[in-house]
């Protein structure tokens, strides 16, 4: 098989994707579908849009202006056909996020005194706290905010560490709810819409049906996604 029949045969395979999503229009271009999905969908099309409306010239130029069957005008180099493949992977096969799950993630009990904390955070490298009451999410502490509440807390004088517990600091927390919760077969693509649309959210929390007070299978932080 040659590049060119490797290129349209991953281009239809796209096509019939785009026009799967609007229920199969009749007479709709590549770049209108785009559009439309990009306006309807948190798919990652913004991401391959102007490459797709450019192959989908340069797959009219294949079909359209050949000189006879054996011989054609136009051929995709192999950045083409690599670059095609890489988009029907993307949109026809997205990644989920089941690959952040695990047997057993750590979660930690309201009542969890600040000492012990700060000690997991030294002996064990931990950045970030589950934290659940009887079941229920009560919030997310990260490092950042327990040194927000030692800066609020130092002028007044702290008592022992022992004295506070996880609640102490989620209430002192503003950023305690920035979270997300998703399933394990949510898409890649969707987790990082997210961290991208809020500055502000600190992890994404994975649990069995992507519910609350569901348990806890999987944390996922910027860092993550997008690296350092």
């Amino acid at each position: 098989m040659n590049r060119s029949e490797i290129f349209l045969n991953s281009f239809n395979r796209i096509e019939k994707w785009l026009r799967k999503q609007l229920d199969f229009p009749s007479n709709m271009g590549v770049s209108e579908m785009i559009r439309r999905i990009k306006k309807k969908t948190d798919f990652p099309i913004s991401e391959v849009e102007y490459d797709l409306i450019e192959f989908s010239q340069l797959r009219n130029a294949i079909v359209h202006n050949k000189i006879k069957p054996d011989f054609i005008i136009a051929e995709p180099n192999q950045w083409a056909v690599d670059r095609i493949k890489e988009i029907e992977r993307k949109l026809l096969h997205p990644k989920t996020i089941e690959g952040y799950t695990k047997n057993n993630v750590k979660t930690f009990e309201a009542g969890i005194p600040l000492r012990q904390i700060l000690y997991i955070i030294v002996e064990k490298g931990y950045s970030q706290f589950p934290i659940y009451q009887k079941g229920k999410f009560k919030g997310l502490i990260t490092t950042r905010g327990i040194g927000m509440w030692f800066a609020k807390n130092s002028t007044e004088g702290i008592k022992d560490l022992d004295h506070y517990t996880a609640l102490d600091i989620l209430d002192a927390d503003s950023k305690r709810d920035a979270v997300h919760f998703l399933k394990p077969k949510d898409y890649e693509f969707k987790a990082n819409n997210l961290f991208k649309a809020n500055p502000r959210l600190e992890a994404i929390l994975i649990t069995e049906d992507g519910q609350r007070n569901s348990k806890l299978i999987g944390i996922i932080s910027p860092k993550d996604l997008f690296g350092e």
